[in-house]
């Protein structure tokens, strides 16, 4: 007996790749790509990455390139390996299932198959017209005649062959997912706009590795207002945009947005996802407390900009805070919570004195709030007074002058002795000394303690905020939702409504009839299938007539297609 040729290259790579192992791995490898992609956020900066990881999976995960997957070849050649294994398998298998889900000629040939049973009764009572009735009380429509091997009447009865499609619509399906991932991740896009209050822009920022690549809109998109509200504890509860799309001077569209609620305009979607300060214009009062007189200087200028005089000292506006809760009562379970108002962050560059982050409230310009370099939270202070207040500071100006000029400024009553000289180099009565007194020593304390070369006092601001907008450009997301939609439906046809296939065999003989029946789902028989045969035999035997007598239960077996 000769061995079967050998399969060619070709016809073994077809029989790989249509083959359902194959069509598993890829899908699962898709789900595990997307999950990840869901999880890991996509298109971020490198500083969020390498905050979040750190640098051993920072880089880990760059050489993956699991920061950009869906632009990634790798994606797309799986996306490109599971429509070809999809589409192989439609070739190899599409063409029988079709021919079974089309109606039939004649009854299919059928070996001695199961799970049904026999019945003998007179011919006037069992005959093809009275199974071809019973098998249409129970939903049967396909039903055909023939005749059986051995010279009996057969009739066949199907229904459930459109669930055959679902073969169809499943691999379809993906197919069509498939390719509207691809359609994304060519022709798509997902970046950020960062537009100030009444700014207009038309440039969409997307993330590329380590740096940015512009995308023009085909409009300009304008922030007409920027509102945000706050819960008790000071943290925004939800903020919203005003949005209006510019074409020239043509108005496209107008629309409020707020998170979870979009704009989809000409396929493109704008999202509400963050907010910051525009470049709130500030005005501080700076106080150098390197210089024996304390000079100070009114400064006007705005958030994130940075300043540098011609001793090489940096002052960078950092951020401004409109809202600041603090908790006023010392048991945590029993929380005060007050807002103090705004504040301004500020840091201070020096070669002298190195890195120090302030802190200046409006409401309370008193309290001090400072950080160096490397500290975890804010050291908070009174100074007495606002570092503002011209007069207060050059009266412990002239407080700290005289103390210097004391031959031992520790000895008692040197201090009041101080305290008195300034107020007489000040032009102020010495009765105030009682008064002034203790403030001036706290003030002068705090500076002795803390050693800081410069004061802030936050004097006026006007809010400027952007609104922070996530773009994206989605032409393959109606595919992907289409092909959702298939593969459900045809998940559904396959596991829910199965065909099934039922014979019944007649043969007579002096009068009377011999009856077996039998039936088979999906090719295979079942518990349904083995109810609905009990059921024709209800039918064809109901109230257990005398003259029909059951005959012995029919082996199970399984259907065998030619």
């Amino acid at each position: 007996m000769s061995s079967p040729a050998p399969k060619n290259l070709a016809r073994r790579s077809f029989d790989f790749l249509s083959s359902m192992p194959v069509a598993i791995v890829l899908l699962c490898m898709v789900a595990l790509i997307s999950m990840i992609g869901t999880v890991l956020e996509q298109n971020r900066p490198a500083d969020h990455y390498l905050a979040m990881l750190g640098p051993f999976w920072y880089k880990t995960f760059a050489a993956l390139g699991l920061y950009n997957m869906y632009d990634s070849w790798w994606f797309a050649g799986a996306l490109v390996f599971l429509m070809l294994s999809m589409a192989l398998a439609l070739v190899r298998h599409g063409p029988r299932i079709w021919r079974q889900a089309r109606p039939l000629k004649a009854p299919p040939v059928r070996a001695q198959t199961g799970g049904g049973f026999s019945l003998e009764g007179p011919a006037t009572r069992l005959n093809a017209d009275g199974v071809e009735h019973a098998l249409r009380g129970l939903g049967f429509r396909e039903l055909l005649r023939g005749v059986g091997p051995d010279g009996a009447q057969l009739v066949f009865a199907r229904k459930g062959r459109l669930s055959k499609l679902g073969f169809f619509l499943m691999h379809g399906g993906v197919i069509v997912i498939a390719v509207g991932g691809l359609v994304t991740s060519q022709f798509g896009f997902r970046g950020v706009m960062n537009i100030p209050e009444a700014g207009a822009d038309d440039i969409v920022y997307v993330q590329a590795g380590d740096s940015y690549r512009k995308i023009k809109l085909p409009f300009k998109v304008r922030n007409d207002a920027f509102a945000i509200d706050y819960y008790s504890t000071g943290m925004p509860s939800n903020y919203r945009s005003d949005l209006t799309l510019l074409q020239g001077e043509q108005k496209l569209a107008s629309e409020r947005i707020m998170v979870n609620q979009p704009l989809h305009y000409g396929g493109i979607t704008f999202y509400q996802a963050s907010f910051g300060d525009a470049g709130s214009p500030v005005t501080f009062v700076l106080t150098e407390l390197s210089k024996s007189e304390f000079s100070q200087q009114t400064v006007n200028t705005n958030v994130n900009k940075t300043l540098e005089d011609a001793l090489g000292n940096k002052v960078a506006v950092k951020e401004l805070r409109q809202h600041n809760i603090i908790n006023l009562s010392a048991n945590p379970k029993q929380p005060v919570l007050r807002d103090v108002g705004p504040s301004l962050d500020v840091t201070l560059q020096s070669p002298a004195s190195g890195t120090l982050t302030y802190r200046a409230y409006l409401a309370y310009p008193n309290m001090l709030g400072f950080a160096r370099m490397g500290a975890q939270e804010m050291t908070y202070d009174d100074l007495g007074f606002s570092p503002a207040d011209g007069p207060m500071m050059a009266l412990l100006a002239s407080y700290f002058k005289q103390l210097r000029a004391a031959s031992n400024p520790a000895a008692a009553g040197a201090q009041r002795t101080a305290l008195d000289a300034a107020l007489r180099e000040r032009g102020l009565p010495s009765g105030q000394a009682a008064a002034l007194g203790p403030i001036i020593a706290n003030a002068a304390a705090v500076l002795q303690r803390h050693r800081l070369p410069m004061l802030f006092a936050l004097t006026a601001f006007t809010p400027k905020m952007y609104t922070g907008l996530q773009v994206a450009r989605d032409p393959g997301s109606p595919m992907v939702w289409t092909g959702s939609a298939l593969l459900m439906l045809g998940l559904i046809g396959i596991m829910y409504f199965r065909e099934r296939r039922v014979w019944v065999s007649l043969l007579q003989n002096n009068g009377r009839t011999l009856v077996e029946a039998c039936g088979t789902a999906g090719g295979r028989f079942d518990i349904a299938t083995e109810a609905l045969i009990e059921k024709l035999g209800a039918r064809l035997n109901p109230g257990a007539l005398p003259e029909m007598r059951p005959r012995m239960q029919l082996n199970r077996m399984e259907e065998v297609r030619p």
